[in-house]
């Protein structure tokens, strides 16, 4: 599968727009969005904050590495897993009470 050759977006099988210069190069684009960027206003992919180019020159993803998960995320979810076990806890004392 191609990818877009102004986003870096991957091309689903049956979509997007190939575009083909006289010279024989040719230009996968995903959105129409891509399209106008590249070939209107000619623009490049390493300049515009939302293309996988950019990503990879920054080396971040708006700040944060990928895969990174923020301390107060993890905190909420560890929050969470408790509020889930406690209520079990509860239902195991219950059935232990009642033999």
């Amino acid at each position: 599968m191609p990818k877009c050759s102004f986003c870096g977006n991957q091309l689903a099988k049956g979509t997007g727009k190939m575009f083909v210069f006289n010279s024989g190069k040719i230009l996968y684009f995903c959105a129409n969005k891509c399209e106008k960027n590249m070939l209107k206003l000619g623009r490049k992919p390493l300049r515009v904050k939302w293309t996988e180019a950019y990503r990879k020159e920054k080396g971040s993803d708006g700040g944060k590495v990928v895969g990174e998960v923020s301390e107060e995320a993890s905190e909420v979810a560890a929050v969470i897993e408790v509020a889930a076990a406690e209520p079990k806890k509860e239902i195991k004392a219950a059935k232990s009470e009642k033999k």
